[in-house]
């Protein structure tokens, strides 16, 4: 019979009335010593048992210890299970905090036979439990037998990435991180991705909240087709009409941004089609996110995925051999760029333009070797040492020191009765215009 069996006697206590025996089952019971047990030979207990045994053989002090360890292990194994079944939920958490172990004690094919399928029936239980068992999956990739049989381990995750509570799936999609770096390459490139497309496409929009987080996580070991699929998941997203999903692919935009720069070199801003997939799919979905359209919480990511943009130009434009057209092509995005990023310290959200003071050394430092784009950034940091709320002000004051430190050369401030257009106003140092300005 097996573990799972919901008859089952836990540990320490007696079976139905109905059980004659003790079931045959590979499991050696562990049992209270001082509590006897109904078996065929009549009542006798495991310490009748062990004054049975030959002596002559082994010492009796190895036998007795081996025999407690053999026990310890199982009771425990055993306990966690009918913790989880139980009533309280501290039980069911520490229970399924301990999930490693009882997947130790089975071993590989019972974990993979019965544990794991015990686990996906158990989905609906308290959050906090979910969280404990989202946690303990990944953990459980040694005890599975080995990368060919890793993949059994999705089957329960998928369901919990899909599952209500925010905390619930961070849990999950963390273990899917270590669980896919164990996947062999079949198993990646079948099962994996092929969880990813249905979290993708669910109805349910916490799945696919997941499934933006897992397509920017497991970009890079795609193959060219794959990726092809997984961009226009990710476009799909970017765009879905509920507002928590565009939100978390807002939050994984920068992510993806890089890993294609990464993957991709100057192929990923210049040409067209899928060779040019920054210009042709991500600045459009960087632009659709960033614009006054969108709720707060999605637009609080522009300047984050700003960066992102901005570390990536600096990439390309420092890859060995570039060609002009692809320097040509960095200049033209970073002129797209560049006024989202603007756009967000004039933004009617404070918290936007708060999120915008917090991260401006950041922006400078992505930036500050693409042409053009200090004498923007840094007229517009003024204005947030200037802004009507104290936390935005007190935000760019923080980054004060880091942004002065920046080595590119801008326009003075402009004097009183001084042209933009006259000859003489010679570019100064980035701290100098802000002592001036200060």
């Amino acid at each position: 019979r097996s573990l799972f069996d919901p008859h089952f006697a836990c540990a320490g206590r007696a079976y139905s009335e109905k059980t004659s025996k003790r079931p045959n089952h590979p499991v050696i019971m562990a049992v209270d010593t001082s509590t006897p047990m109904e078996t065929d030979e009549g009542i006798s207990t495991i310490a009748t048992k062990t004054e049975a045994m030959d002596s002559s053989a082994t010492p009796a002090g190895a036998v007795t210890n081996n025999a407690e360890m053999a026990i310890s292990d199982e009771e425990e194994a055993q306990q966690a299970i009918e913790m989880l079944r139980g009533d309280e939920v501290a039980e069911r958490i520490a229970a399924a905090n301990k999930l490693e172990r009882v997947a130790k004690t089975l071993g590989d094919e019972r974990t993979r036979e019965e544990l794991l399928p015990f686990l996906t029936d158990g989905v609906d239980d308290e959050d906090e439990v979910l969280a404990a068992i989202a946690t303990s999956l990944g953990k459980l990739v040694p005890y599975v037998g080995g990368p060919s049989h890793v993949h059994t381990l999705l089957v329960p995750l998928e369901i919990l990435l899909s599952v209500e509570e925010l905390f619930v799936r961070e849990n999950a999609q963390k273990s899917a991180e270590e669980i896919s770096k164990a996947l062999p390459n079949d198993a990646y490139h079948s099962k994996y991705t092929d969880m990813i497309s249905r979290l993708a496409n669910k109805e349910w929009f916490t799945a696919r909240v997941s499934a933006c987080v897992l397509i920017s996580q497991s970009f890079q070991r795609l193959i060219s087709s794959e990726q092809e699929i997984q961009v226009n998941n990710f476009a799909k997203l970017c765009r879905d009409e509920v507002p928590m999903v565009r939100r978390s692919a807002a939050q994984n935009l920068g992510k993806m941004v890089m890993s294609i720069v990464t993957i991709r070199g100057m192929a990923s801003v210049s040409g067209a089609g899928a060779g040019g997939m920054l210009s042709t799919t991500f600045i459009p979905l960087y632009e659709e996110l960033a614009s006054n359209e969108q709720p707060d919480s999605v637009r609080l990511h522009t300047t984050e995925n700003c960066i992102a943009f901005g570390k990536g130009m600096t990439n390309v434009q420092q890859t060995k051999g570039i060609d002009g057209l692809s320097v040509e092509a960095v200049n033209v995005l970073v002129k797209k760029i560049v006024p989202l990023i603007l756009a967000t310290i004039e933004d009617r959200s404070w918290r936007v333009r708060w999120t915008a003071a917090s991260k401006f050394a950041d922006v400078v430092a992505a930036f500050k070797d693409l042409e053009g784009s200090m004498e923007a950034l840094v007229p517009a940091y003024e204005k947030l040492l200037q802004d009507p709320e104290a936390e935005v002000r007190t935000a760019a004051t923080l980054n004060l020191a880091e942004v002065a430190k920046s080595n590119g050369k801008v326009p003075p401030p402009l004097a009183r009765g001084e042209s933009e257009d006259d000859p003489s106003r010679s570019h100064i140092s980035v701290a100098r215009r802000l002592a001036k300005k200060v």
